[in-house]
């Protein structure tokens, strides 16, 4: 007897489940029902599902891992319509567009990701985006995000030439893009100019979306980062703050180890009890830039820890999942340093030697201040 198939009902059922593993696990099993029935339309939109859920909720590993199969069924059925479900897209096109602009900000996330392979998916972006009648708004905009840092030339010249373009359909929201500008001249250090900007975010002008503090916490996100990096902990603080008040299930907004970064240097105590509840989420972490980040700063933490305590040791409820486990609980500090500055700087020497830069290297030199 032939299964029964109804892509709508395994919509609604996986709808109702916590984001996280069930779901995708349940949305995976919508895929294999999907494909099974040569459903075109919903292998897609299925597909694009759980891009949304690794996008939003994961580590992006398995867009990465799926996207490249919605291409390819894309490519093979051109025609394919949308669903009931996204009739807000002209056809599965315009949605895969949509959902292909986040594949391109995670070529900056995984240095697995070639270069070369990098380019072929930009390009690739610009031509379909092109072909569907598109402009290249969004194109520059994350041209832009992969450059900053590691080529400081490339990425001003691909964020001017994103300004300089009309918005279309397949561009972000205005207050995602608002968020863009913003980030961009705090990090040019021109604060007044992004604060005039950043306006329309604070009084909830602009929205992204159904969400009403999605962009806002965007930008609470970015003033945190700008204080971090300039080293003005108070005033990070106070967005710290902000920010953990308003923590939710969104991966983008667990900003738990950039609380550490600050704490670290306001409050070692606040510092230590966030080490301890989220070391084991850290340790599993399949992002590499994450990876990267949170590492540096949990050496960040241990260094200070090491400057401040009078003993060389300290006792921690760790569990035998973790590399250096001690059945004692004693741990040298030194020795966590070592073990944490160890992993951000194999991923900085990766990410460098995919984008044949040293920024990784002297990022994690400088903000460790370490010599080399």
């Amino acid at each position: 007897m032939e299964d029964f198939y109804n892509p709508e009902e395994l919509k609604h059922a996986y709808d109702k489940l916590e984001h996280g593993k069930a779901r995708a696990d349940a949305i995976r099993s919508a895929i294999e029902k999907a494909d099974a029935h040569e459903d075109t339309a919903f292998r897609i939109y299925f597909r694009l599902e759980l891009c949304e859920e690794s996008e939003f909720y994961g580590d992006s590993m398995d867009m990465l891992v799926v996207f490249p199969e919605v291409l390819a069924i894309a490519d093979r059925y051109p025609d394919t319509p949308s669903t009931c479900f996204n009739k807000g897209y002209k056809d599965a096109m315009d949605h895969i567009l949509w959902v292909y602009k986040w594949i391109l900000s995670t070529c900056s996330e995984f240095y697995q990701i070639p270069m070369a392979d990098c380019m072929k998916f930009f390009e690739d972006f610009k031509r379909r985006s092109q072909a569907y009648g598109y402009n290249l708004r969004p194109y520059y905009e994350h041209l832009y995000d992969f450059y900053d840092g590691i080529d400081p030339a490339k990425a001003e010249e691909a964020f001017h030439a994103f300004e300089q373009l009309p918005r279309d359909g397949n561009c972000n929201c205005k207050a995602c893009e608002r968020n863009v500008t913003v980030n961009f001249y705090l990090k040019g250090g021109q604060l007044e100019r992004a604060q005039e900007l950043a306006e329309d975010i604070e009084n909830f002008t602009l929205r992204c979306g159904s969400v009403r503090q999605a962009a806002w916490l965007r930008l609470k996100s970015h003033y945190m980062s700008h204080w971090l990096s300039e080293g003005k902990y108070e005033e990070a603080e106070k967005y710290c703050r902000i920010l953990e008040r308003q923590t939710t299930r969104r991966t983008e907004f667990q900003c738990w180890d950039d609380f550490l970064h600050c704490y670290t240097y306001r409050d070692m105590g606040k510092a230590l009890r966030i080490y301890k509840a989220h070391w084991k989420d850290w340790q599993e972490e399949r992002n590499p830039l994450s990876i990267y980040g949170i590492n540096k700063n949990i050496a960040r933490f241990f260094k200070k820890l090491q400057e401040e305590r009078k003993t060389g040791t300290i006792k921690l409820p760790l569990d035998a999942s973790f590399p250096l486990y001690r059945e004692s609980g004693q741990y040298k500090i030194d020795d966590l340093y070592r073990y944490y500055y160890g992993r951000a700087k194999e991923v900085a020497e990766r990410f460098d030697q995919r984008n044949g830069s040293d920024y990784y290297r002297n990022n994690l030199v400088e903000d460790l201040s370490i010599i080399v």
